[in-house]
């Protein structure tokens, strides 16, 4: 999978997707990472483009189904316009055309939605390929919302403000939100952002929890920040959660099992090096160890390498 990069106006990111799935979030961001700088111009997706984009396994009428029920979704979506004098909704896209028989999908942005992808003063962007690899849809949102904070490394929101935004049912008491939402983004999230954490926020006397405060090691500006499919990001994602002091040792044994779940192998080319914040170089002993550990760790969960 090329790694894309998903890029778009910060209003997005104050948009809740209502009911959006897992596969759907991951095909809306998959198309959102081609529709950028592109204005209102159609573009065209083939079936396996967009499934390779978003890493969406299924085929047939169940594809077909997925992308339906996408547009379904973005319909419903509370874009808007406001200049201070006058606020205006709009629906995101005016063309969603699927051909079964040829198999693509043409794509057109209403021009008025055009500002959240083109000509950007203000914008979030991170890698669709750590997007997809996330599986919860909270994980997936909040991921989106540090990322546009991603060099502050804070982010606070009050319990109604993060309850909205995550689309958290109303039902759901504190103690569900610690454990069905909370815990996951913990898992998912601390390979990705080195000393992730959740502090719960009080006001006053008294345990009741007022908001949530997310803090992990800010990101330089020009930081490559973006996943490659790599042994030593691999190793790296590792590193992070084992350093993460927040993380039960459960937690810590649950996130890695997702970071080695997502690991596809390839071969090591000979002159492959690491990342500038890791070694420039690294020995050809050291290479195969590393290699080895991650190899062993697959075979412990049982993981078929070519299935992933």
């Amino acid at each position: 999978m090329v790694n894309e990069i998903v890029k778009y106006e910060n209003r997005l990111n104050s948009i809740p997707l209502r009911k959006f799935n897992s596969r759907e979030m991951n095909l809306f961001f998959s198309i959102a990472s081609r529709v950028r700088d592109k204005g209102t111009t159609e573009i065209t997706f083939t079936f396996e483009d967009l499934r390779n984009l978003s890493k969406n396994g299924r085929h047939g009428e169940t594809f077909v189904q997925d992308l339906s029920s996408t547009y379904d979704k973005l319909l419903s979506l509370s874009a808007w316009t406001d200049d201070g004098r006058i606020l205006t909704k709009f629906v995101a896209f005016t063309e969603y055309s699927i051909d079964r028989e040829k198999q693509i999908v043409t794509i057109a942005v209403n021009p008025k939605f055009k500002g959240l992808f083109n000509q950007l003063s203000t914008w979030t962007r991170f890698g669709l390929e750590q997007f997809v690899n996330l599986r919860s849809t909270y994980s997936k949102t909040l991921f989106r919302l540090i990322k546009q904070y991603r060099t502050v490394g804070r982010r606070d929101f009050t319990i109604q403000d993060f309850r909205e935004i995550l689309d958290i049912p109303k039902s759901y008491r504190t103690t569900d939100i610690d454990r069905r939402v909370l815990k996951i983004c913990r898992e998912e999230l601390s390979p990705i952002f080195k000393g992730f954490s959740i502090k719960k926020l009080h006001k006053g006397r008294g345990n009741k929890v007022t908001g949530y405060s997310f803090t992990w090691k800010a990101e330089a500006n020009d930081q490559d920040d973006f996943s490659k499919s790599s042994w030593y990001e691999v190793r790296k994602k590792i590193t992070n959660i084992e350093n993460n002091n927040s993380l039960t040792e459960k937690e810590k044994q649950n996130s890695k099992t997702r970071v080695y779940k997502n690991y596809s192998p390839k071969p090591i080319k000979q002159k492959e090096t690491l990342p500038s914040e890791m070694e420039n170089n690294i020995s050809d002993e050291k290479r195969a160890q590393l290699m080895q550990e991650i190899e062993e760790r697959l075979k412990e969960l049982d993981i078929d390498n070519k299935h992933i």
